[in-house]
């Protein structure tokens, strides 16, 4: 993505475009979310048990050698020399280490970090886990009117969206509700703790991929400004816009600022066209909001307001349920994450994870350990799990699901062993299905077009940092396991070609 647009408000439209279109950006292609099907047997993974209790050996074949000798070689005569790169390759046939390259430092992994959140989450919560949403009271209907509150209870789903409530709405209609009396909560206190990730930066708050990650999220928490007539337009009345665009000058720049609690947006500069995306504050409140519509519009009249509610909130009793929805699979959503790299699904999963399993990975410090929220806990059970099946050590630090925190960092291996107990694993196809694949779908769509189809890997891009993560089809006919991040990335190009270019000589081998 572009790296300047996290540092100013002020960004050129076209140069904000390309940061938007990048790693985290769904559906980059502008084409249907619908995911090409993988060619199974491209990658199909050889009946081996590579044991990960053991070290993983570094290959003296001449032909091993020779490919790491290549790869070194081609990031050495970069222009990307300075940057700090992190390489391994692992045979899957027989689990010898092809290439490594400071394989076990440290590195800030960006998104490739939603591979260890869909692994630990496949395995602890499994493929078929479903999320749910409820419609709760602490009264009763009584010839068609509540007279109470009428509470949306969300437990994480990533998917809720305005279908999800219409849902809900007839199964209110069901039950001959006519008349609310009292207010409609949108409550997110189903998760403790922060809706925003640990170690992410305040400028990226306001665009899509810094949505909350509240519990009672819909429509992935984001909604977009457009120019019209002149003038920039938000797609809901949720978000307020105060303008200050005029025609063109002598560049097309813009600059857009969302409040950091707040809903209000300023838009400043010179276009003739804008099409950006924002991330919504308190979406709890929002999906109220269209909740209170859409009761409206099938006749159920609400006397009060859309309110929300959290984990600081005064706790009422809800002991009526009324409707409830439940969400696609979590291997349908794992899907959905890595193919178009969504933060946001990412972090619910990893509070979900901290909510279900939190109590069984303590934290160093028992203070923090009591008062720490639902995204330290699932944090803790990500690290606890890695380090519990030999995927990693000790001193990794894990800060969130998604990867845009700066404050993970994690070694090259321990994401290559991570992809060596996914390929043994029980969910292993829904693990593998869930990777963009090469020059075909989600994030690489548009890159290594060269070897299309045989490569499923998962992009990571935050400033300064690109990496890609997951398997490589070669010609002799072996499939790798592959991990390339480079960090301190400064230079005014994208070293994802580069990542790209190592890529193919890994498919050549």
């Amino acid at each position: 993505m572009n790296k300047n647009a996290k540092k100013q408000n002020l960004v050129l439209i076209f140069l904000y475009l390309i940061f938007v279109s990048a790693c985290f950006s769904p559906n980059k292609s502008g084409q249907s979310e619908t995911a090409s099907p993988i060619n199974k047997e491209s990658f199909e993974v050889p009946n081996t048990n590579i044991s990960l209790a053991q070290p993983l050996a570094v290959s003296d074949e001449p032909k091993d050698v020779a490919l790491c000798e290549k790869i070194n070689q081609t990031i050495e005569e970069s222009e990307f020399a300075n940057a700090r790169w992190g390489v391994i390759a692992i045979g899957l046939k027989d689990g010898r280490v092809v290439c490594q390259r400071e394989a076990r430092r440290l590195f800030n992994p960006a998104s490739i970090q939603k591979l260890l959140t869909s692994i630990v989450a496949l395995d602890k919560l499994g493929a078929d886990f479903r999320f749910q949403t409820k419609v709760l009271s602490n009264k009763a209907i009584e010839n068609g009117i509540l007279d109470g509150d009428l509470t949306v209870y969300g437990q994480g789903a990533p998917d809720f969206n305005e279908e999800g409530l219409e849902k809900l709405v007839e199964q209110l209609q069901a039950k001959e509700l006519k008349k609310i009396k009292g207010n409609i909560i949108g409550d997110e206190s189903f998760f403790k703790g922060d809706n925003l990730g640990d170690g992410w930066t305040w400028n990226d708050v306001q665009w899509y991929y810094g949505a909350e990650a509240s519990a009672l999220s819909i429509k992935q928490n984001q909604g977009s400004i457009n120019l019209q007539n002149g003038k920039a337009i938000a797609s809901t009345d949720f978000v307020q816009v105060s303008n200050a665009i005029k025609p063109i000058e002598d560049i097309e720049a813009v600059g857009l600022k969302r409040g950091l609690a707040d809903n209000q947006v300023y838009v400043w500069g010179n276009a003739n066209n804008l099409n950006v995306r924002i991330s919504i504050n308190n979406p709890a409140l929002w999906a109220a909001k269209i909740f209170k519509e859409a009761l409206k519009k099938k006749g159920i009249f609400v006397e009060g307001e859309p309110k929300s509610a959290d984990w600081k909130s005064e706790n009422k009793s809800n002991t009526v349920e009324f409707a409830s929805i439940e969400s696609q699979t979590l291997g349908e959503i794992v899907r959905k994450m890595n193919k178009d790299s969504v933060n946001l699904y990412a972090e619910l999963i990893l509070r979900n994870l901290g909510k279900r399993f939190g109590d069984g990975a303590p934290d160093e410090n028992p203070e923090t350990q009591k008062l720490r929220g639902d995204d330290s806990a699932g944090a803790s059970v990500v690290k606890k799990w890695l380090t519990e099946n030999n995927v990693a050590t000790d001193e990794i630090k894990i800060h969130d699901g998604s990867g845009l925190s700066r404050l993970n960092f994690v070694t090259p291996e321990a994401f290559g062993r991570a992809l060596i107990y996914a390929s043994q694993s029980k969910f292993a196809d829904v693990f593998k299905n869930s990777l963009p694949i090469a020059g075909t779908d989600g994030t690489l769509h548009g890159r290594l077009g060269n070897v299309r189809g045989k490569v499923l890997a998962k992009t990571g891009s935050i400033a300064y940092v690109n990496a890609l993560a997951g398997y490589a089809k070669s010609s002799g006919d072996e499939t790798f396991a592959f991990v390339i991040i480079c960090n301190n990335e400064t230079r005014k190009a994208d070293s994802s070609s580069l990542i790209d270019s190592i890529t193919t000589i890994l498919t050549e081998n």
